[in-house]
C-alpha cells in the first residue's frame, strides 16, 4: 500500500508541474535512494536500517513515476508545438485517432451536434513550416467527424488552445473544416468491422430498450442508448453496466480459463488462451485507458475468485495501480480509474467480510450476491458524491436483480460479435438470448428508478463526500460487529451470545441514530434550506453590488448569466444551489461587477461554454484570461444568436451585429443587419454593449438586460417590435435599478416580476426611486437581493413564487 500511495501521489503532482521540475524531483529522489541504499549496506541492524528499508521501495517508485511523467510531459509539448499552443495558433495537422469519435454537447449557439475525437498530433504546418509532434489533442468538430474510429489517420485544420494543468490532452483543436480520413487497416480495421457488424445486427431486436443497451453492455458502445434509459441506469447505480468494466473482463477471462481446463488443457496453456482472448476483447471494445484499467482490474478480480486467497489479490491490486500510473500518470486524476480502484478494493477487502456477516441472516448464495454490490457501493460512495450529490437508494437491490444475467450477456454477446462477422445466420440465437438479458437489466433499471425516493439528496462537494465516508464507515463497522457478535460451536450447537454482543447492539443502535440524524439533516437543514430537486427554475444570487443569475437546466446543471464582483460569493451560491455543471457561462459585458467572480464557475465544476458581449472590438483581456482558465473558446454574442440547454431556450436580442460589434464573432444565428441606423463606431459605452437575452424555461419567460442604458433600451425596442407583444414573466432590471436604465423597457414589456440584483447599503443609491416608481407603474412586483439575499423562482402553473434560499419563503 505505501508503494501504491507513493505512485499515486507522485503521478498526481507530476502531471501538474513543468517537465524540468519533475526531472529535478526525480534526480533528487534518486540521490536520496542512493543514500538509503548506502545506509542499509553499512548498517546491518538498528532503527536507521529499518526506516531506510521501509522507505526504499516507495522512494524507488517515486523516482520511476516522476521519470516516466517527466518524459511524457517533454514529448507532449516539446518543440514548436508548445509555442503553437501558447499562441492559440491556427494549424493544419495530421492526426491519428486514439479512440472512436464520441458525441459532445451540441453547439450552444447553433444547436448543431459536435463530436470529440481523442487523437495524437503527429505533424503540423504553421506559417508554411512543417514540424513533427507527439501531442495528445482533443479535436472538436462537426458531424463530419462522427465516423472517425480508433487507428484512423486524418488531416484537418483549426485553432489550438491550451488545456488546464493535469488534463490528459495537451491541447484542444476546434476544427474549422471537414477531415480527410484514411481508414485503419490490420487489427484496428478488423476490430472496427466486428463492432460495426454487431451494432447493425443488434438492430434486429427492434426499437426496444434491449437494442439500445446491448451494444453498450457487450462492446461499450452507448451511441444507441436512449437518454431516459441512461438516466434510469444512473439513478439506480447500474451505469457501470452500460459500458465495459472489470466485471466483463472477469467473466470472459474466467469462462475461457475454466473452459480450457474442462478440455484438459494444461494450466499454462489455459492461462495463455485466457490472456489471448482478453487481449482481443480489449482491442474490440477499444483499448482506451479506462478499458485497459478495467481489463487489469478484472484480471485481479478473477485471480481472487479462482485462487480463493485474500492477500494475493490485494497485493496485485497495489502492483497494478503502480504499473498503470507509471505507464499513464494522467490516470491519477481520472474518476473512472479512481472508482475502479475503489470498487476492486471493496470487493477484495470488504466483500468476504460482508458475506460472512450476511450469512448469519441470509442463505449463503444470497449473502454472497448481496455482499458484492454492497461492498462496491460502500467503497465508491464518497467518490460518487463528488460526481452526483444524490444517493441511489435502490442501488444494491437493483444490482442484485441485474447481476445474474450479466455474465450471460457478456459471454453470449461476444459469441454474437464473432458470429455476426463470420456466420451472421448463426449469430441470431446468442444475439436474442443476450438481448433478453439486456431487456431484463433495462426493466430492472426503470422499475427501481420509478420507485418512491429513488434518489436521496445529499450535500455536494467535499463536505458531502466526508459525510458519506462517515456513513460508509458506519456500515462497515456495523457489518463487522454483526459478524463478531456471536460465537458458534464448531460441532454445530446453537451459537452462544457473548457479552460482546451487547456492545455490538449498542454500537449498531448508536450508528443507526447517527445515520438517521445525518439523513434528517440532509433533508432539512435548520436555517438553510436548499430547494428540492425539480423545485426551482431560476435563482438570483446575492453577490453584493453586482449581477449573478442562475437558470436551471438539469438536476445539478445550469446556465449562469454574470458572476458578480468576487468568486467567493458566486461559489457559495452555486454550492447552495447544488450546481456542479455550468452548461453555459454568459458575461453580459466586461465590467468587474459582472465578470470578476466568474472563476468560481470552474471551481470544481464542469463549464461547457463561455459567451460574452463587449464594446471592445478585440477580445477583451479579461475574457481571454477567463477562457484560458476554463479551457474554453469564448464566443461573442450578437443579435440573432440562439440556442438551448436542456429545457432552457434562449436568444440574443442585443447588441446588433453591426456597429462596433460587426465581424467580431462568427457564432451561429443570423445577425441583425439593420442595427437601427447604427454605424460602425457608435457603441462605445460598455453598458450599452450588454447582451440582452430572452430566455424560456419551465413555462416562464425571462428578459435579462445586463446594464443597458435608456437610449440603447429604446433602440432595442425599435429593432425588436415583437418584444412588446411577448409575455415577459420576469425582467432582470438593468444596471441594478439605476436611474440611467430608463422607464421605457419596463413600460413596454410589463413584467409580472422585476428582479433587482444590488448590494445592501451600496454607495450608488441603487435602486433609484424613479426606477422603483416605473416598475410599480408597469404593474410589476419587485424582488431585490439586498432585501431577500439569494432567492429562487418557480411556478405552480398559476402563480410565480419567490423563495429565499436561506430561511424560508
Amino acid at each position: 500500500m505505501p508503494v501504491a500511495a507513493a505512485a499515486w501521489a507522485t503521478a498526481a503532482a507530476a502531471i501538474r508541474l513543468p517537465a524540468p521540475t519533475v526531472f529535478l524531483a526525480a534526480g533528487a529522489g534518486a540521490a536520496l535512494l542512493l543514500v538509503l541504499g548506502t545506509a542499509i549496506f553499512f548498517r546491518r541492524s538498528g532503527a536507521v536500517r529499518s526506516v531506510a528499508a521501509a522507505c526504499l521501495a516507495p522512494l524507488a517508485v517515486v523516482v520511476l513515476v516522476a521519470a516516466a511523467a517527466g518524459t511524457s510531459l517533454l514529448h507532449r509539448t516539446g518543440g514548436p508545438i508548445d509555442d503553437a499552443i501558447a499562441g492559440q495558433a491556427v494549424i493544419s495537422g495530421e492526426f491519428r485517432a486514439a479512440g472512436d469519435a464520441r458525441a459532445g454537447t451540441p453547439d450552444r449557439f447553433s444547436g448543431e451536434p459536435r463530436y470529440l475525437v481523442s487523437a495524437r498530433l503527429e505533424s503540423f504546418t504553421l506559417d508554411g513550416t512543417r514540424s513533427t509532434a507527439q501531442a495528445p489533442v482533443l479535436v472538436i468538430g462537426s458531424n463530419a467527424y462522427a465516423h472517425i474510429r480508433l487507428g484512423d489517420s486524418f488531416t484537418t485544420s483549426g485553432t489550438l488552445s491550451a488545456t488546464g494543468a493535469g488534463d490528459p490532452a495537451a491541447a484542444v483543436l476546434r476544427a474549422g473544416r471537414a477531415p480527410a480520413v484514411i481508414r485503419a487497416a490490420g487489427l484496428y480495421g478488423t476490430a472496427t468491422a466486428l463492432r460495426t457488424n454487431f451494432t447493425e445486427q443488434s438492430k434486429e431486436l427492434g426499437r426496444t430498450d434491449a437494442s439500445g443497451l446491448l451494444p453498450g453492455m457487450v462492446l461499450g458502445d452507448r451511441a444507441a442508448l436512449a437518454d431516459d434509459l441512461a438516466t434510469a441506469m444512473k439513478d439506480t447505480g447500474l451505469t457501470h453496466l452500460t459500458a465495459v468494466s472489470g466485471a466483463n473482463c472477469s467473466y470472459l477471462l474466467a469462462f475461457v480459463v475454466l473452459a480450457a481446463r474442462v478440455l484438459r488443457l494444461p494450466r499454462f496453456w489455459a492461462a495463455a488462451a485466457g490472456l489471448m482472448v482478453l487481449a482481443a476483447f480489449v482491442l474490440v471494445v477499444r483499448p482506451d485507458p479506462s478499458v485497459l484499467r478495467a481489463a487489469v482490474m478484472g484480471s485481479i478480480g478473477t485471480a481472487a475468485v479462482l485462487t480463493g486467497r485474500g492477500k494475493v489479490p490485494a497485493s496485485l491490486l497495489c502492483l497494478c495501480i503502480t504499473v498503470l500510473l507509471v505507464i499513464d500518470p494522467w490516470l491519477s486524476g481520472s474518476y473512472a480509474f479512481i472508482l475502479s480502484v475503489c470498487a476492486t478494493s471493496g470487493l477484495i477487502v470488504l466483500g468476504p467480510r460482508f458475506a460472512a456477516a450476511l450469512e448469519r441472516v441470509l442463505p449463503q448464495p444470497l449473502a454472497v450476491l448481496t455482499a458484492v454490490p454492497l461492498a462496491a457501493q460502500v467503497a465508491c460512495a464518497p467518490v460518487l458524491i463528488l460526481l452526483q450529490p444524490d444517493v441511489p437508494l435502490y442501488s444494491v437491490p437493483a444490482n442484485i436483480a441485474a447481476a445474474p444475467v450479466v455474465p450471460m450477456i457478456t459471454i453470449l454477446g461476444m459469441a454474437a460479435v464473432v458470429l455476426a462477422s463470420v456466420f451472421p445466420a448463426l449469430a441470431i440465437v446468442p444475439l436474442w438470448a443476450a438481448g433478453a438479458g439486456a431487456g431484463w437489466v433495462a426493466l430492472v433499471a426503470r422499475f427501481f428508478a420509478g420507485a418512491p425516493g429513488a434518489l436521496l439528496p445529499w450535500l455536494p462537494g467535499a463536505v458531502g463526500a466526508a459525510l458519506m465516508a462517515v456513513a460508509s464507515a458506519a456500515v462497515v463497522g456495523g457489518s463487522l460487529l454483526i459478524g463478531r457478535s456471536q460465537v458458534g460451536d464448531p460441532a454445530g450447537e446453537p451459537a452462544v451470545r457473548t457479552g460482546r454482543g451487547t456492545w455490538s447492539r449498542r454500537w449498531l443502535t448508536a450508528g443507526a441514530v447517527v445515520l438517521l440524524a445525518v439523513t434528517a439533516f440532509l433533508w432539512w437543514r435548520p436555517g438553510a434550506r436548499a430547494p428540492a430537486a425539480g423545485d426551482w427554475a431560476a435563482a438570483a444570487c446575492d453577490v453584493g453590488q453586482g449581477d449573478a443569475m442562475v437558470i436551471r437546466t438539469g438536476p445539478a446543471a445550469a446556465v449562469v448569466i454574470d458572476a458578480g464582483p468576487e468568486p467567493k460569493a458566486m461559489d457559495s451560491c452555486l454550492d447552495d444551489l447544488r450546481i456542479d455543471t455550468v452548461d453555459l457561462l454568459v458575461i453580459s459585458h466586461v465590467h468587474a461587477d459582472h465578470y470578476a467572480g466568474a472563476d468560481a464557475a470552474g471551481d470544481g465544476r464542469h463549464v461547457h461554454g463561455l459567451a460574452f458581449s463587449s464594446a471592445e472590438t478585440e477580445l477583451p483581456r479579461e475574457i481571454a484570461g477567463l477562457a484560458a482558465g476554463l479551457g474554453l473558446e469564448p464566443q461573442r454574442l450578437f443579435r440573432g444568436m440562439h440556442g438551448e440547454s436542456g429545457a432552457v431556450r434562449w436568444q440574443v436580442l442585443w447588441p446588433p451585429a453591426s456597429g462596433t460589434l460587426a465581424g467580431a464573432g462568427s457564432g451561429a444565428g443570423a445577425g441583425d443587419q439593420n442595427g437601427a441606423g447604427m454605424l460602425p463606431g457608435t457603441i462605445t459605452n460598455e453598458n450599452d454593449a450588454s447582451a440582452v437575452l430572452l430566455l424560456q424555461t419551465a413555462g416562464l419567460t425571462f428578459l435579462f438586460t445586463g446594464d443597458i442604458e435608456a437610449d440603447a433600451a429604446v433602440r432595442l425596442l425599435q429593432t425588436t417590435p415583437a418584444l412588446r407583444e411577448t409575455r415577459i414573466d420576469v425582467l432582470k432590471v438593468a444596471h441594478h435599478g439605476a436611474r440611467n436604465g430608463g422607464a421605457a423597457l419596463p413600460a413596454a414589456v410589463r413584467p409580472k416580476l422585476a428582479l433587482i440584483s444590488v448590494g445592501a447599503e451600496n454607495t450608488y443609491g441603487h435602486p433609484s426611486l424613479d426606477t422603483l416608481d416605473a416598475l410599480e407603474a408597469a404593474g410589476a412586483q419587485v424582488a431585490r437581493t439586498d432585501l431577500l439575499g439569494t432567492f429562487t423562482l418557480r411556478t405552480d402553473g398559476n402563480r410565480l413564487i419567490v423563495e429565499r434560499l436561506l430561511g424560508g419563503g
